[in-house]
């Protein structure tokens, strides 16, 4: 018996057209899909085969290596601070290769500004085709100005293809390329040849086809290696040991399995011709299920094909090259991986295509050291008829200056010198004559580059002209001769994602380029989640030490829960890095005082400027609502419109650039005593995060550009105590700073300085001492399978008596206020962050799971239980999943509790709940770890079952979910505490995933 194909239901006449979002056909056609599951022809392709044999392809290889010799040599040139837009040069890469290799002809696109007209025409055509496509041809008449637009793009289209054509027949030559294949051969066959509208056509097609889909494959290959630190490692090793610096030939084209493993897994996650269509021949039945009758067509929408869990394994949705390794690959299931096609239409270029990829590839990875321009970036999709990047920007430094040699003409010293030059561009202290002190930080929130920016702001006090730098920055060539501090933190063992391939590098063998490295450790953690605390800058540290480092001073470390970072950070730069690197330095020319630097500002009261400084996006607000009781602490929700072609997943994050309280900002600008429209100048040779050299309106800076929630230091504190004229009060602020209480009191500089009204701390003493805004993150809990183009954050409203003010102020949460002050419409600065691999849903949507959270760690869990209700609606067999939530009382603030009542009677989840202020309405469970043991039994059978087990919550949430599993393990199988305590740890990242924040 057969079913009907599950489809959204449509609309009449329009069908489901409303469905396909106009700007991104793919993904909205790959979401129904994850949730419902000629005779000139003929003749063209037997003349056209010869020209695209083994042999015409190899004796292409000069002419490639000529065109990406161009590219190398402009990314060299720009330096190591120029953003490259990887899509565009990509798109000038593979149109010049093809027009020069199949045609003969050069559009020189690396020396012109903007891109050659042939690609506008080209984006113009296939956009415009694609919304033909979904409308009614009789409605064509109401678009004049778009029709318009599109005859003259296909004018375009074919005055190029005409011009070459007409340039070959007055200057014939004979070589053996596309265009003169079409031109001189007959079809072997019947003996035809190709009419000039046929050869003009087919020009067309190929300079489209044999350039866009290539500069997708490339473009989506250098994103996904810098998103997989590994694959980026071993495949700069492959290049180095096959190639090394000497020129690429032809014959290392064969020599390279993992670069070519590399782009097939980037074809099979990323395939740029995302769909082919077939026909049925004869009525068929699919997966013993669906008729699809006689003549029918069925569109294969290949990202996901080429996801399938049953083929692919659980970790389909991962980039793995391995899997795609020769033996590997050969053994894949006839038909499994079709990126270029299916069948006697599949690609005649493909050959090109993949020699022209590998030439590429192993061209840049042996020239430079890439970076993302912007660490956070997640993935968008631009989608014509292909699909590439979206805004994806990378920098290249080049690894040897010297290897350029045999790329460029002229003296390589040249360009080593426009390369240097470059990448001295922002660098603090560049006018300096003091030594060089190099200080990197790994930091996904912001908090390890304030710390950053904070010891390089003193750096000169100390006789020293730091640079700050991220560590992915530095792979690979990290300064032998220029003391070194490394700042960073963990994320679940992980690195930070701009520090993910320097500690690849580091720990992948041995490095004697490290050797006699003065460097100094510092590391951020979080000390309830036990067994990574501090993992990574403990790796760092020792693998540093282990290739003949040599440490400054012995690594340090901060707990985030204790709240006080910059107090223990700055009781390490001062008694322990400061002494010890000025010891070894020889180096005593330092002469201020720690605390007493001061930023040389002017102040205008009169002149107003704006400045936006954040490498963000812009989303609106399209829904803000409470989810708690009136008078109970303030939970909400807020739903966000995201940027046109931003992607999500279940289980990722959210980054908002927020600003600060307009109450607070009020305050500060009253204790100065300047107007609203005050602004500044901020000398040009002042270390600071902050804009120098340019008008700046205070208030904008105040609002967006510090922090000024932080709590205060012991340094900024005795600073302003010396500028207190009364001994008497002096000596008060400094036994209350010295009381154990004080740093939980969260007292911020800007309460100190109203309770000492004469202390004569200046403002830019004030903006010297405060760090600058960091974006925070948050978990998304929607799912892009319900509105692909909206996303929505749960979040819990920071709003209490301050403590530390003995004015009454109020603590307000920087980013929580920020969120509520908006409403429906207002803008917003955001940017997508990934989550790690293992925080989203299982590939195989049948797999149990297990979710234990606590107040707004909720929002994650709601996402996930969000996306199986759709699926299981839309006909899928989704796994059981159960939930442990905790929150404080049933009437107040049980999130979303309507929805998951529904979901529950669905049957696509078991909600558990734990009240801690009503524990009678949860069996007596105060928290989320009591209700897991109560409930130890199915707890268990979960797990038996294969569930994946997911945390989200404060880190007490954590520790305690840990607990409750290490007690369920002793009682079902005897085991002492340490030995099920292991077995926890152990489950770590392959079927146990926390998100915990302090």
């Amino acid at each position: 018996m057969t079913e009907v194909i599950p489809t959204p239901s449509g609309y009449p006449i329009l069908g489901n057209v409303l469905d396909i979002d106009p700007e991104h056909p793919h993904d909205s056609l790959a979401r129904m899909a994850s949730t419902y599951g000629e005779h000139n022809w003929e003749i063209a392709h037997r003349t056209l085969m010869p020209a695209f044999g083994p042999l015409s392809i190899g004796g292409m290889f000069s002419e490639m290596q000529d065109i990406i010799s161009q590219m190398v040599v402009k990314w060299a040139r720009f330096g190591p601070d120029t953003p490259i837009d990887v899509p565009d040069d990509f798109t000038r890469l593979t149109l010049d290769s093809i027009a020069l290799c199949a045609m003969g002809t050069r559009f020189n696109s690396f020396y012109h500004e903007s891109q050659h007209p042939f690609v506008r025409a080209m984006v113009g055509v296939l956009t415009e085709s694609f919304i033909r496509s979904r409308r009614p041809p009789l409605t064509n008449v109401l678009f004049q100005t778009q029709e318009k637009q599109y005859r003259e793009d296909i004018e375009e289209l074919e005055t190029v293809a005409k011009q070459l054509l007409n340039d070959r027949r007055t200057n014939p030559t004979s070589k053996k390329d596309l265009l003169n294949a079409m031109i001189l051969n007959k079809d072997p066959k019947t003996g035809e040849s190709l009419d000039d509208d046929t050869i003009i056509r087919n020009m067309i097609t190929f300079l489209i086809a044999g350039h866009e889909t290539t500069a997708g494959l490339l473009s989506f290959l250098f994103y996904e290696l810098l998103q997989n630190p590994e694959a980026y490692r071993k495949a700069q090793e492959e290049v180095d040991t096959v190639i090394g610096s000497g020129n690429i030939t032809l014959s290392h084209m064969s020599k390279l399995p993992y670069i070519e493993a590399c782009l097939r897994e980037t074809l099979r996650l990323h395939p740029t011709a995302p769909a082919f269509t077939l026909q049925a021949k004869g009525d068929q039945i699919l997966d013993e299920r669906f008729l699809v009758k006689d003549g029918e067509c069925v569109q294969v929408l290949l990202a996901q094909f080429h996801r399938d869990p049953e083929v692919w394994g659980p970790d389909a949705e991962e980039f793995k090259p391995s899997r795609m390794m020769d033996e590997a690959f050969g053994k894949l299931p006839p038909n499994a991986w079709k990126p270029f096609g299916n069948g006697i239409r599949a690609c005649i270029g493909r050959p090109f295509a993949w020699q022209e990829s590998l030439l590429a590839v192993a061209s840049l990875l042996q020239a430079f050291q890439f970076t993302k321009s912007n660490p956070s970036y997640q993935l968008q999709i631009q989608t014509t008829l292909t699909i590439k990047p979206k805004d994806f920007f990378m920098r290249a430094r080049l690894r040897d200056p010297g290897f350029l040699d045999h790329v460029t003409v002229g003296p390589t010293s040249q360009l080593a010198k426009a390369s240097e030059t470059s990448s001295k561009r922002n660098q603090t202290h560049s006018q300096s004559n003091l030594p060089p002190l190099l200080v990197l930080f790994g930091s996904n929130t912001g908090t390890c580059e304030a710390l950053a920016q904070s010891l390089a702001s003193s750096a000169e006090e100390h006789g020293f002209a730091a640079q700050v730098k991220s560590l992915d920055t530095v792979t690979g060539d990290l300064p032998q001769e220029v003391p070194v501090v490394i700042i960073t933190a963990s994320y679940e063992g992980q690195p930070p994602d701009n520090a993910a391939h320097f500690v690849e590098w580091l720990t992948a063998a041995n490095n004697p380029e490290v050797k006699n490295v003065r460097y100094a450790v510092f590391g951020v953690g979080n000390k309830e989640w036990r067994s990574t605390y501090q993992k990574v800058p403990t790796v760092i540290d020792d693998a540093l030490a282990n290739n003949g480092g040599k440490r400054i001073t012995n690594r340090a470390a901060a707990d985030v829960t204790q709240g006080n970072i910059f107090d223990v950070f700055d009781d390490w730069q001062d008694q322990k890095f400061w002494p010890q690197l000025s010891d070894a330095s020889g180096n005593t020319s330092g002469s201020q005082e720690p605390g007493t630097k001061e930023l040389k500002i002017q102040v205008n009261v009169k002149a107003r400027s704006s400045l936006l400084r954040q490498d963000v996006q812009t989303g609106e607000v399209t829904e803000a609502r409470l989810l708690t009781k009136p008078g109970a602490p303030r939970k909400r929700h807020i739903g966000i419109r995201l940027p046109t072609g931003l992607i999500y997943r279940a289980g990722d994050y959210l980054a908002v650039l927020p600003l600060n309280p307009p109450e607070v900002v009020r305050r500060v600008m009253k204790r100065f005593g300047l107007p609203w429209d005050t602004t500044i100048t901020i000398d040009q040779m002042t270390t600071t995060s902050l804009p120098t050299g340019k008008p700046l309106v205070l208030y904008d800076v105040l609002a967006s550009m510090v922090e000024l929630g932080q709590p205060v230091t012991a340094r900024s504190v005795s600073a302003l105590a010396k500028s207190i004229p009364e001994l008497n009060l002096k000596d008060e602020l400094e036994r209350r700073a010295a009381e154990e209480d004080f740093q939980k009191l969260n007292v911020t500089l800007l309460d100190v300085l109203e309770d000492y009204p004469s202390a004569t701390f200046s403002l830019g003493q004030f903006l010297a001492a405060i760090p600058p805004m960091r974006m925070r993150q948050y978990s998304i809990s929607s799912t892009p399978l319900d509105r692909q183009s909206e996303c929505s954050l749960t979040y819990t409203v920071i709003d209490t008596l301050s403590k530390g003010s003995r004015q009454g102020h109020r603590f307000f949460g920087v980013a929580s206020s920020y969120l509520e002050r908006l409403s429906v419409g207002d803008q917003l600065h955001i940017s997508l962050r990934p989550s790690r691999t293992g925080f989203h849903l299982p590939t195989d949507d049948r797999t149990p799971i297990i979710m234990a959270c606590a107040g707004t760690g909720l929002a994650p869990f709601h996402a996930f239980i969000a996306e199986r209700a759709i699926k299981k609606a839309g006909g899928k067999e989704v796994g059981e999943a159960l939930l442990f939530y905790g929150c404080n009382h049933p009437e107040e603030d049980d999130l979303y509790k309507q929805e998951f009542d529904a979901w529950q009677q669905s049957g696509v989840v078991d909600v558990r709940r734990a009240y801690t202020f009503k524990p009678e309405a949860s069996n007596g469970c105060k928290f989320v770890q009591d209700r897991i043991w109560f409930d130890r039994q199915d707890t268990a059978r979960f797990f038996q079952q294969g569930a994946k087990i997911y945390i989200c919550g404060a880190g007490i949430v954590g520790s305690g979910v840990e607990d409750a599993m290490a007690r369920i393990r002793m009682e079902t199988t005897g085991v002492e505490e340490e030995v099920a305590r292991d077995w926890v740890q152990k489950l770590k990242g392959e079927r146990f995933w926390a998100d915990v924040f302090a």
